[in-house]
């Protein structure tokens, strides 16, 4: 059995500490993409945490197999969190400033690129993983 507590531990770590950072220094307005380093580890996380959760049926998967498996499942987590950010568009949630501003809705652009970088997370931690 593997334990895959640990990356669900550091991924609420990377989450709480990045979003602490860029939020205490402004770094939204004042670094351009700087949200673009939460998203590559957050795919490199996802792609972590499903390794070690789904340890038995991965082991029988092929290098590439792998590759695209922990691609599509940061793809997926990266959907569901846009989906989430969009969601702060529509009442009630545009009424509450506190999720917002965790929560920001950009545009399709920075969607697609939230998205390369999480994928882009998880291809780096399937070639680290070999």
């Amino acid at each position: 059995m593997q334990h895959y507590s640990t990356p669900l531990a550091v991924g609420v770590l990377v989450i709480i500490i990045g979003t602490f950072v860029i939020t205490f220094f402004d770094l939204y307005y004042t670094v351009p993409h700087v949200d673009k380093i939460l998203h590559v580890s957050g795919g490199f996380i996802i792609a972590w945490f499903f390794s070690q959760f789904w340890f038995d049926k991965l082991k029988d998967f092929g290098q590439l197999e792998r590759l695209v498996f922990f691609m599509a499942i940061a793809a997926l987590v990266g959907i569901f969190w846009e989906i989430a950010e969009l969601s702060t568009s529509f009442p009630p949630l545009s009424n509450f400033d506190i999720v917002r501003h965790y929560l920001y809705h950009g545009s399709l652009i920075d969607t697609l690129g939230d998205l390369t970088a999480d994928i882009f997370g998880a291809t780096l931690f399937a070639l680290i993983r070999k």
